[in-house]
């Protein structure tokens, strides 16, 4: 059963979503293929709807529009704004949440390969391929109209956990492309390589119950009746992780100043996103309230110097103001928000703080 993207999403919506940055196209270094992938800009400014939640790693022909590979859509963490409405005690099945990149097995000419959620060529990407042709292409055929999914595992690949030297993919689960239903990786009938833990929880709350594991990201509860998902993360995970990648204030303020917020964003976990907003909408707050307080200083003090009056005066009027150097700036028709923005510059803190 194929499906076209139009029979996906709504059209007008994609495009839509890509015109605004909410989803970016990929096209394939050599095939005529596309990949979809919603952005750091959905998240940050949580667009969520049919079409970015169906692009995390989509992948269609550039020239019929036929969907060739459909991974999971979006799903969120437990607590965050999207995540799927709580039944505590209807039926799930519960796996873990391993700490990889997501792999996403598509079909080729030459054979299946492995795209990331956004990328046909990143490291991870041309990684995975080559570990799916030598080891697994001769001795297992995916299963039709299925998309398989997994988690790139190796030593290169580290994001925080430690599994020492595996180099693997990981089997997630898959997704019938026709009508879209997943499936853990009890869904995937012979794999022979590894696959995520099971866990025999039988409800959400058992689930949310369960004492963290030394070395682990947390869980993934799948609802099985309505075909949702939902990831719980422990906290020490997401301790650990903020100190890897040494997140603190003075290095959001950095991204903001320096322009570069949405790269900061990308690759981070969704949870990490509400904290990094959150500190850059109150930095520019604290711009924005003081260049108000330098405007209406100037039209003060302007306003209070005699007729005719010049320079020197203006020194006098100003010379013990905290603010007398944007002052200055301000008579000379000068930029001086970078000087606000040293103001707001947070002290350095230590990554996990």
């Amino acid at each position: 059963m194929s499906l076209h993207i139009d029979e996906l999403c709504d059209p007008a919506l994609l495009t839509a979503m890509v015109s605004g940055g909410y989803i970016r196209t990929q096209r394939h270094p050599a095939l005529p293929l596309l990949i979809h992938n919603y952005t750091e800009k959905a998240q940050y400014d949580n667009v969520w709807n049919p079409a970015t939640l169906a692009c995390r790693g989509l992948v269609v022909s550039a020239v019929t529009g036929t969907v060739l590979a459909r991974p999971f859509a979006k799903f969120f963490n437990h607590g965050q704004p999207g995540a799927p409405e709580l039944d505590l005690d209807g039926p799930v099945s519960v796996t873990d949440k391993a700490d990889g990149s997501l792999g996403v097995l598509f079909p080729t000419p030459d054979g299946h390969a492995v795209a990331t959620r956004g990328s046909f060529d990143s490291t991870q990407a041309r990684h995975a391929t080559a570990v799916w042709r030598s080891r697994y292409a001769g001795r297992f055929t995916p299963p039709e109209g299925r998309t398989l999914l997994f988690e790139i595992i190796y030593p290169g690949n580290r994001i925080v956990l430690d599994y020492g030297d595996l180099d693997d993919l990981v089997l997630l689960g898959a997704v019938d492309i026709g009508t879209g239903r997943s499936h853990g990786p009890a869904g995937v009938a012979g794999w022979p390589g590894p696959a995520v833990e099971s866990f025999g929880y039988a409800t959400l709350a058992e689930a949310l119950a369960a004492p963290p594991r030394d070395n682990r990201e947390g869980l993934v509860v799948h609802f099985v009746g309505p075909d949702t998902r939902l990831k719980i993360k422990y906290a020490e995970y997401v301790r650990l992780h903020r100190i890897v990648t040494g997140l603190n204030a003075r290095v959001v303020w950095e991204a903001v100043v320096g322009g570069t917020l949405d790269q900061l964003l990308e690759p981070l976990p969704d949870e990490f996103h509400a904290w990094a907003t959150k500190i850059a909408v109150s930095l520019r707050s604290e711009v924005a309230a003081l260049h108000a307080s330098v405007e209406a200083t100037f039209e003060s003090v302007v306003a209070g110097l005699p007729p005719g009056w010049a320079r020197k005066d203006f020194a006098l009027a100003v010379a013990r103001h905290p603010m007398r150097g944007c002052l200055f700036l301000r008579l000379d028709e000068k930029d001086y928000d970078s000087h606000l923005w040293q103001q707001v510059r947070p002290s350095l803190e230590e990554p996990g703080a």
